[in-house]
């Protein structure tokens, strides 16, 4: 997971893997992105390969607390396994996906 700007959006690039080692230090990450009063995100999936119930357990979890402060979390470039699994759990009707990491993070002007 690496965590850059693109502006005033949080662009949190997942590793292969979003599973149950990597989705408490998601949770952690965005927590303390929030409290230094960051609320514009951008989770980039190209190179996800696998996310796991944890991982969606963890998005949404991230994604409630960051809606407390009046932002918002997007997805970008989500794998074939990332978009399956979000349209089998319906949580492409939560989380708004993009297919480029352009288009999401200009979605926030």
């Amino acid at each position: 997971m690496e965590v850059s700007n693109i502006g005033e959006v949080v662009v949190i690039t997942m590793g292969e893997l979003f599973d149950a080692v990597v989705a408490p230090q998601f949770k952690n990450k965005i927590a303390d992105l929030v409290k230094e009063s960051h609320v514009k995100f951008v989770v980039d999936m190209q190179d996800c390969r696998l996310i796991d119930s944890s991982g969606c357990g963890a998005l949404v979890a991230s994604l409630r607390m960051v809606e407390k402060n009046k932002g918002d979390i997007k997805i970008a470039r989500p794998s074939p396994q990332a978009r399956d699994l979000f349209e089998l759990t319906r949580l492409h009707r939560v989380l708004e996906m993009f297919e480029d990491l352009d288009g999401a993070v200009r979605s926030y002007a």
